[in-house]
């Protein structure tokens, strides 16, 4: 059985509306069944971390290989997210990200980073 390519797709984050609306529409364009709704929630706060605290243009990635859906965020920073103590002002970022995630990782990208995460695909049914 041949094993399908990966499918990727990826947008200069210049706002969290337009992340979020090439989110949906690649996800829902790519797959039935990926949580779109938990894809949202990751990508919001991952694109919110670049464009507060990252430097030159970010650059969010969107891949899926029949498995899982992988999230990654470019930008020229090399400082890696700092997980900070949830309350009133915050800090809930990580914290659902990790919680929605089956693994979340940072790794030098160039001259900055690339954080990512990856979501469980509930089913391997794809429209590509």
């Amino acid at each position: 059985m041949n094993t399908p390519a990966p499918l990727t797709a990826e947008c200069v984050l210049t706002d969290l509306a337009a992340a979020r609306r090439f989110t949906r529409l690649t996800l829902l364009a790519w797959a039935a069944g990926v949580a779109v709704d938990d894809a949202l929630l990751v990508v919001t706060e991952l694109a919110t971390n670049a464009l507060r605290h990252g430097t030159g243009v970010p650059v969010l990635r969107l891949s899926v290989d029949g498995v899982d859906v992988r999230v990654e965020v470019f930008d020229d920073s090399p400082a890696p997210p700092v997980r900070r103590p949830a309350g009133p002002d915050g800090g809930w970022g990580l914290a659902l990200v990790d919680r929605l995630s089956t693994v979340r990782g940072t790794a030098p990208n160039g001259r900055g980073k690339v954080v990512w995460c990856v979501l469980p695909v509930p089913t391997a049914e794809f429209a590509g």
